[in-house]
């Protein structure tokens, strides 16, 4: 998409949020949205996010429109307020108004995205918040790289976990999964520890969708492994996650995450 069509799809969206707010209910019990127009605004939201994410990476019109979208909320059923589609359009003003007299800001943040996707790394994760924490700096601190972690993002426009997780996981290139013997299972042969249902969904979804050598699994001792996951760089590991730090640098190298001498 090039910069004068990226434009033009901003002023379409500012045309419709002006839509939005000139078709809100006045009357005595205070300002609501129009009808049908709320399923509308969180569709605008959701592709708007996505567009500037796709554009610049992390930026600032994201988190803005999403905090607008998220906290902007005007009654009991959690509908959108006049100001909070007011402050939507203002963002998208400035946007239009910031990228119509610099367009090469646009041109020039296109360039970085493929590298900023190439440090995104999903960390998934269970109950062990230790664990995951851990992970995330040594991710961070270590290795250069820009975790993410789900329950500290931004809704982002998205209604569901699985609206939110697909949204993020879609701009990284790569995920780690903390697979930690969070529920217990009784089968014909006894009991065993597993890993949280949406563990494993998370590190399936990332295998299908970006191969098998685009994920790691990280073990903890005592979790029992479904054999789908065995075609998957596995690291086991006993107490601490840092003991495996040398094992864990070797595959990201491998995968073209990082550099071999970072």
């Amino acid at each position: 998409m090039d910069v004068d069509q990226i434009i033009l799809d901003l002023k379409k969206y500012e045309t419709a949020f002006a839509d939005i707010l000139s078709r809100f209910h006045h009357s005595r019990e205070g300002i609501h949205i129009g009808d049908g127009d709320d399923p509308l605004f969180r569709q605008y939201v959701h592709e708007l996010v996505d567009l500037f994410n796709d554009m610049l990476g992390p930026n600032t019109y994201s988190v803005q429109i999403a905090k607008e979208a998220n906290e902007g909320v005007s009654n009991f059923y959690g509908t959108p307020s006049y100001k909070s589609v007011e402050n939507i359009g203002s963002v998208l003003r400035a946007a239009v108004t910031r990228f119509t007299r610099n367009p090469e800001l646009l041109a020039r943040s296109k360039s970085g995205k493929s590298a900023r996707k190439r440090e995104n790394v999903f960390v998934i994760h269970g109950h062990d918040e230790a664990k995951w924490r851990e992970l995330k700096d040594l991710l961070k601190n270590e290795f250069g790289l820009n975790p993410l972690v789900l329950s500290e993002l931004p809704n982002a426009g998205c209604s569901t976990v699985i609206e939110k997780f697909e949204h993020y996981a879609q701009t990284c290139s790569y995920a780690i999964a903390v697979f930690t013997p969070d529920d217990q299972v009784q089968s014909d042969d006894g009991l065993y520890l597993q890993a949280r249902p949406n563990v494993i969904y998370e590190l399936g979804w990332f295998c299908g969708h970006l191969g098998r050598n685009s994920a790691m699994l990280l073990l903890k001792e005592g979790t029992t492994l479904f054999s789908d996951f065995a075609g998957i760089v596995q690291i086991r590991f006993k107490i601490n996650i840092q003991e495996k730090i040398a094992e864990i640098r070797k595959d990201l190298v491998v995968a073209g995450i990082i550099d071999a001498n970072r």
